[in-house]
């Protein structure tokens, strides 16, 4: 049995957002006791936007490009395993991450450092 294709697009995407909130409870924890609150959940939030910019440039990127390089390497008769659906769904994960990083760094700001 199959699931409706927007349920599992729902559950992928919460689940990327869930490894992206880990990441910025690590990276904020982490930098805590060395910097401070503010600095720490800055930071994060920081390295999450970073993840998200480079995310939703690469996917847009392989949507603008992405049949000019598969014809390219077809041409070249490259056998490289790339392909233009593996790369939107490997920079939608990192956009979903930074999403989830990003949101989780001004929650932890609220909480530690206060609006």
């Amino acid at each position: 049995m199959t699931e409706p294709e927007d349920r599992s697009l729902g559950r992928t995407a919460a689940r990327w957002l869930s490894v992206g909130a880990v990441a910025g409870v690590v990276v904020a924890g982490a930098l805590l006791p060395l910097f401070g609150a503010r600095a720490a959940t800055d930071t994060s939030f920081a390295l999450g936007a970073l993840v998200f910019g480079f995310g939703i440039a690469t996917w847009a990127g392989t949507v603008g490009f992405g049949s000019s390089v598969a014809a390219v390497q077809e041409r070249l008769g490259g056998h490289s395993g790339w392909t233009q659906e593996g790369a939107r769904q490997a920079f939608a994960v990192l956009t979903w991450i930074g999403v989830g990083w990003s949101a989780t760094a001004v929650a932890a700001s609220l909480a530690l450092v206060g609006p």
